[in-house]
Formats: C-alpha cells, sequence, structure tokens
C-alpha cells in the first residue's frame, strides 16, 4: 500500500533555532514517557499482586488485562499519524485522556471495568508517545536524534525508579494500588500539560501539521519497505521480541519474588530490584546515546538483547540473584526502543518519520500483545518461575534479528 502525502517545504529560519527550546522539549517528552510507560504500563507489574488480591482473579487473566492495555497501545499507534495535523495539541489532548483513564481505574470495582479503563489508557498512550516522539525528533539538527532519543526514552527509568519509592507502602494493600494509580493519572496529565505548554513556543514544521496548509512536491511512503531486510524487517521483528521479552519479564517479576519470598523479606528486595531496573535502564539508553554516534552504534540493539537474554538466564539458574538479574535486563530496557526510534528516524525523511516511527511502534506492539498472555499462561501451567525462561529465549531470537539487521544496514550503506 502506499500513502502519499505533501511535504512542507519550510523556510531555514522557520525551523527551530532557539537552543534552549528543545532542551525543554526534550526533558518535557522525557516525562511524558516516564510517566506513560515508566509509572503507567510497568508500573501495572509492581502493582500486580495488590491487583490480584483487591479483584481477584488468576494470571491469565491480568495477563489478558495488560496484552488489552498493549493492543490498544498499538491501535492508538497505527492511529497518531492520521491524528497529527496539530501535534501540540494531540500530545496534549492524548495525555488527558491517558491521566484520566489511569485515574478511573483506580475506582474499577471488577476485573471488567480495571480492563476497559487500561485499555483506554493503552490506546491514549500510543497517540501520546508517537506523536511526542516524532515532534522532539523533529526539534533537534539530525546529529543530534540519536542522543535525544536515548534521553527521552531514559525517562521510563527515572519513573521506575520513581515508582520503587512507594514498593513496601503499595504491595500488600487494597486499597493503595487504588491511590497510586490516581495520584499516577494526575502526573500523567501534568507531564502533559508541560509538554504542551513548551511545545506551543518551538516551532517544528512536521508533515502532517503542514500538508493541510501548504502546497509542496508528494513524498511516497511504501510499507513495502517493512518486509525488505535492507530496510525495516530485520529492526521490526527484532523490536517485536523485544516488546514481547521485556513486558513479560516486568509483568511477573515482582509478583514471582512476592510468591517466594517471605513478606518482609519480599518487600525489601522488591523495592531494590525496581530502583535498580530503573537507574540501570536509564545507564543503558544513554550509553546507547553515546554508542549510536560511533560506527558500533549499528549493534547497540543487539548488545541490548544479548543484556536482558544474559538476565532472564541469571533468574533462571540462580532464582535467588533476582537483584542482578534485573540489572542486566534493566540495561536493555529502555536502550532497545532509544535506539530503535533513532534507526527508524534515520532510514526515513521528515515526511515519512511519523509512518516509520508508528511502523515500529506497531511493531514492538504486536510483541507486547503477546508476551503477557504467553507469560500468563505459562505462569499458571509451569509456574512463575518459567517467565524468566521463555522471556529470555525470545530476548535471545531478538539479539539475533538485531545482529542480521546490523549486517544488513551495513550492506545497504555499502
Amino acid at each position: 500500500m502506499v500513502t502519499e502525502i505533501n511535504r512542507a517545504v519550510p523556510a531555514p529560519e522557520a525551523i527551530i533555532r532557539r537552543k534552549s527550546l528543545p532542551s525543554a522539549l526534550v526533558l518535557w517528552s522525557s516525562a511524558v514517557f516516564g510517566m506513560q510507560i515508566g509509572v503507567g504500563r510497568l508500573g501495572y507489574g509492581l502493582a500486580l499482586p495488590a491487583i490480584r488480591h483487591s479483584l481477584q482473579g488468576d494470571y491469565a487473566l491480568y495477563g489478558a488485562i495488560n496484552a488489552a492495555s498493549l493492543g490498544g497501545y498499538l491501535a492508538g499507534a497505527l492511529l497518531a499519524p492520521l491524528l497529527m495535523r496539530r501535534v501540540n495539541a494531540l500530545v496534549l489532548a492524548s495525555s488527558a485522556v491517558a491521566g484520566a483513564a489511569l485515574a478511573a481505574s483506580a475506582f474499577a470495582g471488577n476485573e471488567l471495568a480495571f480492563g476497559v479503563a487500561r485499555t483506554a489508557f493503552g490506546i491514549a498512550s500510543g497517540v501520546t508517545l508517537v506523536a511526542a516522539a516524532v515532534q522532539t525528533l523533529e526539534s533537534v539538527e539530525a546529529a543530534r536524534r540519536g542522543e535525544t532519543s536515548a534521553v527521552m526514552w531514559a525517562g521510563i527509568g527515572v519513573g521506575l525508579a520513581f515508582s520503587a519509592l512507594g514498593t513496601s507502602w503499595l504491595l500488600h494493600a487494597a486499597l493503595n494500588w487504588r491511590i497510586a494509580s490516581f495520584v499516577a493519572g494526575v502526573l500523567t496529565l501534568t507531564a502533559g500539560l508541560g509538554y504542551g505548554a513548551v511545545a506551543r513556543r518551538v516551532t517544528v514544521v512536521t508533515p502532517c501539521s503542514g500538508a493541510a496548509r501548504m502546497p509542496g512536491r508528494s513524498v511516497r511512503f511504501n510499507w513495502r519497505d517493512l518486509f525488505r531486510p535492507r530496510r525495516f524487517l530485520f529492526l521490526c521483528l527484532s523490536y517485536s521480541a523485544f516488546g514481547f521479552a521485556y513486558i513479560a519479564f516486568a509483568t511477573f517479576i515482582v509478583a514471582s519474588l512476592d510468591a517466594r519470598l517471605s513478606p518482609n523479606s519480599a518487600n525489601a528486595t522488591i523495592e531494590r530490584l525496581w530502583a535498580l531496573y530503573g537507574l540501570t535502564s536509564v545507564v543503558g539508553a544513554l550509553a546507547v546515546g553515546w554508542l549510536l554516534e560511533r560506527p558500533l552504534g549499528r549493534g547497540a540493539m543487539a548488545f541490548a538483547g544479548f543484556a536482558g537474554a544474559a538476565g532472564c538466564a541469571v533468574a533462571v539458574v540462580w532464582p535467588q540473584a533476582a537483584v542482578p538479574s534485573a540489572i542486566l535486563v534493566g540495561l536493555g530496557l529502555t536502550a532497545t526502543p532509544a535506539a530503535a526510534t533513532a534507526f527508524a528516524r534515520a532510514r526515513s525523511t521528515r515526511t515519512t518519520a511519523p509512518f516509520a516511527i508508528a511502523a515500529i511502534t506497531v511493531a514492538v506492539g504486536v510483541g507486547q500483545l503477546i508476551g503477557p498472555l504467553a507469560a500468563g499462561i505459562a505462569a499458571d501451567h509451569l509456574g512463575l518461575s518459567s517467565v524468566a525462561l521463555v522471556a529470555g529465549c525470545v530476548y535471545l531470537l531478538g539479539a539475533a534479528l538485531a545482529v542480521a539487521d546490523a549486517v544488513a544496514a551495513r550492506e545497504a550503506i555499502a
């Protein structure tokens, strides 16, 4: 299928020139990513024992609820390029919906209501993150996009570390997860408002915003590139495997520790694990930002995938080593999407960037959709310890595909 959109050709002075505003926009986009993924999405795994105690149900059910939320994220990512005529308003509106959905989940009286709220959050989050990623990357020079992508995705790790502060308070109280969900909703809205306030002062001509008003030459976006090894095929497959593996691990690692350890030991271990999971993911993202500016940058996703596989292997062979396992998995948690987003933007033009970033977001969304379902079924039938084995195998597959992508990309350049 071929999509044609008119490309606006802005004068050089129309593109952003003030350095302070792009820096602020990058930091606010990092806050948006931190709240919507680090707290809103991954915090689900941290709160799962308390949610399950309050609403009842088996692990397969809560895996399915998370899959529905991530399916909504996939749908939102597909919608985002079609809605980007006013990108500032889009990020603000979708952040408001995401915040409202998180807050509404706090009042859910049963599994169905909770699942509906989480799905609405997923849809709004998909729209927000694609739109914010496109606008933020277009606000900086091409040479800084790898670094910018790293800072943007590093916000997830900050969100994880922030949510770790309430682990002991959150873990075994039926009411506290509801309070946490409501507060997370308010903070998600606040991050969206901050981003919107800065974005209004930043002139970034996106293809979709300019197309409605300005004539220009036509640029083709060919979805068949997704099936071409030297373009997006291996990138999308690797990113999809990452989506499966990381969400399977993150959804059930806390439940696994909570079921295996005594309450006092579990609280301390989980709090330490979640904080280090977040902090090491910041380190991983920033390291990839540095790596992307160098020849080895093509292998960034492979390095992150092998780190995740090693972390899962540690969890399988040595179940007591939960913290070292989380550190290794955390190194690839935000490094992988930071690299994938930078690669997608580098393989597209200003006009086709929204579609390229939406395409890889859909790819990771498919993996995220399947991961919680498969992991939940494995947990119910084989025990929670089997989740790390499943995730590790898929991490390894994703790393191998990332190597194939790096080789294909190098051949395409040569």
